[in-house]
């Protein structure tokens, strides 16, 4: 299958919340791209849906994403440890402290 990515994926661990179906929620980053997010998390927003997402920085520092779930997947609790349950956020408005940010990764 070939690469559909636009850009190189770094992989770093970020607390993450969110707000789903009433629910504050949390998760970690395992990639990030200047166009989007997988976060590691138990809880599952359907492909399709609008999140803001907090990203909790180093020294406190905080930055707001917005997008919409891409791909949600699931997997075993036996396959945890090698293959990540999470989510995929598409970013869209995303604010310029994040570029920053991400350029500083």
């Amino acid at each position: 299958m070939a690469e559909r990515r636009g850009f190189a994926r770094k992989k770093r661990r970020f607390l993450v919340e969110f707000h789903f179906q009433g629910s504050n929620c949390t998760g970690f980053t395992y990639d990030m791209s200047p166009t989007g997010i997988f976060v590691r998390s138990i809880r599952l927003p359907s492909p399709g849906t609008y999140l803001t997402a907090n990203l909790h920085l180093s020294a406190g520092k905080r930055i707001a994403v917005r997008g919409r779930v891409v791909r949600s997947h699931r997997v075993p609790a036996e396959l945890a440890r090698i293959v990540p349950s999470g989510f995929s956020m598409s970013l869209a408005d995303t604010p310029e402290d994040y570029f920053q940010f991400f350029a500083k990764l």
